[in-house]
């Protein structure tokens, strides 16, 4: 039995095209079953967004992060929700929890700013894993958890 190689290339090349356009419509498809990240690391420009139904909730350090230094950050929230509660807490290390105090809030493109505080204090690990955790409440008192992680170094 011979086989047509020709044709399995065909069938092949269908096959990888079909795929590939499946691919694609499932990247971009915001299906109720696709399940964003509510988990992101700050970079090194101290920002990390996650998306949200389709909107962005994102944080950003407005200053290097360091240790035992007033920190201020801006948390930004879709307009569909609020801010419920926010911390930072040890991930390597356990150090409590750390309150975020809101500055000032005021309304932007889509959403609300949260201008807020924080405070990192030291303890003998010299690097620091840290977690900022961000609840937000909906209209139907529904509570979400996002988490945005980050690094110190003493």
């Amino acid at each position: 039995m011979i086989l047509n190689l020709s044709f399995f290339s065909k069938i092949l090349i269908i096959l990888l095209v079909l795929s590939s356009i499946f691919g694609v419509f499932l990247y971009f498809h915001n299906d109720k079953y696709i399940i964003p990240s509510s988990q992101c690391d700050i970079d090194g420009m101290r920002v990390c967004r996650l998306i949200n139904d389709q909107k962005i909730l994102s944080v950003q350090f407005t200053q290097p992060i360091e240790l035992e230094e007033e920190l201020n950050l801006l948390i930004k929230v879709p307009e569909s929700v609020v801010l419920h509660q926010t911390w930072v807490q040890g991930i390597n290390m356990y150090m409590g929890k750390s309150a975020v105090m809101v500055e000032s809030t005021y309304s932007e493109a889509g959403g609300l700013a949260y201008q807020s505080k924080l405070f990192l204090g030291a303890c003998s690990e010299p690097d620091m894993k840290w977690q900022l955790v961000v609840q937000t409440k909906d209209s139907e008192q529904n509570i979400q958890s996002y988490f945005f992680n980050f690094e110190t170094h003493y």
